[in-house]
């Protein structure tokens, strides 16, 4: 794991410059279909982005959600259909779609460093914009209580659920990328953590966002723009 974050680390830092400007005009997901060897994972996927809207994916438990948001974000390719920004493929081209996404995890990985760390990932970024993710990610009470040195601990041992996803949406804020994709990013927090969260994401206009999930409280589903049945006969 180590292995690979040091590489994932090395590779933003690169890429920084070219990411922080990146702008789109549409994504267009036509056709989408995966499959293993001998399983049908999805098919049959189309649905549009346009910049600042809000989409939510609805499907059950185990459909392929997260291959899905893999496979927009050009870590796998798709066996069938393509998926477009601005009318061009990006099917398997992690290193050209990349730039255009940030990611929250469900589980967020935690370095036993400081807090600071953790938010900028090494990564160098101006006071302002660090401090305009913490307040946009809604950790600006932590970090006037704590400070940016706070130890996090093993795993985050020291924050609670709910902080560690805000990191994890302060780390994808300061990427500056202008769609953000979430997987079933708030599924293990309760119902009121989990509605301040998706109000953070979703009241900023600068980015659009796709989260995938397959349970949601109606007043976080009214928050989209539009909603989407997967897996639906």
């Amino acid at each position: 794991m180590w292995d690979k974050v040091e590489k994932a680390l090395a590779y933003q830092e690169q890429d920084t410059a070219k990411a922080e400007n990146k702008t789109f005009e549409k994504l267009t997901v036509t056709n989408l279909a995966y499959q293993t060897s001998d399983q049908v994972i999805f098919k049959g996927v189309n649905f549009e982005l346009n910049p600042g809207e809000k989409v939510l994916l609805m499907a059950p438990s185990g459909w392929g959600k997260t291959t899905l948001l893999r496979n927009l974000i050009g870590q796998l390719a798709p066996n069938q259909g393509t998926v477009q920004i601005d009318n061009q493929s990006v099917n398997g081209y992690w290193s050209k779609a990349h730039q255009y996404f940030g990611y929250v995890n469900q589980k967020p990985f935690i370095f036993n460093r400081d807090l600071e760390f953790n938010l900028t990932l090494g990564q160098k970024f101006s006071p302002s914009e660090l401090q305009d993710a913490i307040e946009k990610s809604g950790l600006d009470e932590l970090v006037a209580q704590k400070g940016l040195s706070y130890q996090v601990g093993q795993a985050g041992s020291n924050l609670s659920g709910g902080q560690i996803q805000r990191v994890e949406i302060a780390r994808s804020l300061l990427a500056k990328r202008p769609i953000l994709l979430a997987d079933e990013a708030t599924s293990a927090l309760d119902g009121p953590l989990s509605l301040k969260i998706h109000q953070t994401l979703l009241k900023n206009p600068e980015i659009a966002v796709i989260e995938v999930a397959h349970k949601i409280s109606e007043e976080e589903k009214k928050l989209f723009d539009r909603v989407l049945i997967l897996g639906a006969d």
